[in-house]
C-alpha cells in the first residue's frame, strides 16, 4: 500500500516503492451527509435481514 506525502505546493501518492503515482493540488475534508432517521425503514431492514439468514439457513440445510 502506497502512502501519501504533503510537499510544498501539494500532495504526492508514492508507491512502496517510492515511485510517485499521483499529484493532487489538495486533499478536501471527509464530508458527512445527514439525515433525519425514518422509523419504519429500520424495521422494514431488519425483516429483509431476518428473511435472508431464514432462506439462507433453509438452502444450507437442505441442500447437501
Amino acid at each position: 500500500m502506497g502512502q501519501i506525502i504533503k510537499t510544498r505546493k501539494h500532495y504526492e501518492y508514492q508507491q512502496e516503492d517510492g515511485k510517485t503515482t499521483a499529484w493532487f493540488p489538495h486533499i478536501e475534508e471527509k464530508m458527512e451527509l445527514s439525515h433525519e432517521s425514518i422509523p419504519a425503514y429500520k424495521k422494514i431492514f431488519y425483516i429483509l435481514i431476518g428473511l435472508g439468514l431464514l432462506f439462507l439457513s433453509l438452502v444450507f440445510t437442505l441442500v447437501h
